[in-house]
Formats: structure tokens, C-alpha cells, sequence
């Protein structure tokens, strides 16, 4: 199962709360990092250190199934 279950992070009426999702594909990794899960996290790619570059891609990647470059802001 765990191979298969992820979760991210958001803020719902100021408490933290775990969404849960199944993963497009199989991993050990269980918690990821929607970058975007706040509303004033609302950031243009030019913004993005490399860092969460790479966790938005992580987070297409098994969250959604896409796999992304980020390499301008439509991929984004």
C-alpha cells in the first residue's frame, strides 16, 4: 500500500490538513509537497528556487502522471 498512497499538505480554515491521494506510479516516498496547496503560494516559474522546481515535479509526476521539465510557465 504504501507503494501506492501519498499525501500532501494544505491549510483548510487555518488548521493543517492531509490530503491523501493514489500515486500514479509505484514509490517509497509518502509525503510530497504541493507547492500550490496554499493560495498565497501563487508563484510564476521565473519565482521557483530549484528546489521546489524539483518538488513540483515530484508532484506531477505521482500526483497527477505527468512527467514535466518545467521548463517554461505553461508546463507549470
Amino acid at each position: 500500500v504504501v507503494l501506492y498512497v501519498g499525501y500532501y499538505e494544505k491549510i483548510e480554515d487555518a488548521y493543517p490538513e492531509k490530503v491523501f491521494f493514489i500515486k500514479k506510479s509505484p514509490t517509497t516516498r509518502i509525503k510530497f509537497e504541493n507547492i500550490f496547496a496554499y493560495e498565497s503560494d501563487d508563484k510564476k516559474l521565473s519565482q521557483l528556487s530549484e528546489t521546489e522546481r524539483q518538488l513540483v515535479i515530484q508532484y506531477c509526476k505521482y500526483r497527477l502522471g505527468v512527467t514535466t521539465t518545467l521548463k517554461n510557465q505553461h508546463e507549470l
